[in-house]
């Protein structure tokens, strides 16, 4: 009988452990000129992982993987953005935004931007070089 508490006990801490391991991750996106982001996506992935983060117009994000607000397991992930346009104005109809961000950092493999969950303060500032056209 001792044997079953015991194992039942290690599956609890378990459980309470794995399900607390998640970690928020917050941050902001800005140019090198010192310019939030104002739009787009931050997106952290791993072979087996992807979480992402609206960009909201003061260039702060704030990363969910499934639900909004559930956090990041811990672990090292590549990071690029996506979607960092101009503002197309009222009206536009289907036309493409502009994009804003050198292409570099749009892919995770060539991004250089590498974030370990969990992180410092559980931040993750990102600097972005502009697009050159």
């Amino acid at each position: 009988m001792k044997k079953y508490v015991f194992l039942l006990y290690l599956l609890i801490c378990f459980v309470a452990v794995g399900c607390g391991a998640n970690k928020s991750l917050t941050g902001t996106v800005t140019f090198t000129d010192g310019e939030p982001a104002t739009n787009g996506m931050v997106i952290l992935r791993t072979d087996t992982f992807m979480a992402r983060g609206e960009i909201q117009p003061d260039g702060s994000y704030r990363i969910s993987s499934e639900r909004e607000r559930d956090g990041v397991p811990p672990g090292v992930y590549q990071v690029y953005v996506s979607g960092i346009s101009e503002p197309l104005p009222p009206g536009a109809g289907a036309a493409m935004p502009t994009p804003l961000v050198d292409p570099k950092f749009e892919n995770p493999d060539t991004s250089g931007l590498e974030v370990t969950i969990p992180a410092p303060r559980n931040r993750f500032d990102i600097v972005l070089e502009r697009r050159t056209n």
